[in-house]
């Protein structure tokens, strides 16, 4: 059986949630851990529905991205702005 479906704020805390313990490995072997703590959270009887634990992860990244934009001065209409073009410019960035 499935959980309830989880409102914006909940979804968020669930982001939360995965990405804490991710975030604060300081070695390969616990950020595996991380992602099997993940894993089991989304099979099993009790998993979470996929669509609902991407649904936290964007809100929170788009919460960060306008937190990011703000710390870097840009005005609050424009931060949305600011988050896009920042997405572009480090897309390609990244390693594959």
């Amino acid at each position: 059986m499935t959980e309830p479906t989880p409102n914006a704020t909940q979804a968020v805390r669930l982001a939360i949630e995965f990405l804490t313990p991710y975030v604060a490995a300081d070695t390969e072997e616990k950020r595996a851990q991380a992602a099997e703590y993940i894993a089991q959270r989304l099979s099993g009887p009790d998993a979470l529905d996929p669509i609902h634990v991407i649904r936290g992860q964007l809100y929170l990244n788009e919460l960060l991205l306008l937190s990011l934009a703000k710390a870097n001065g840009t005005p609050p209409e424009d931060c949305r702005d600011w988050a896009g073009q920042w997405l572009r410019t480090s897309s390609p960035q990244f390693p594959e």
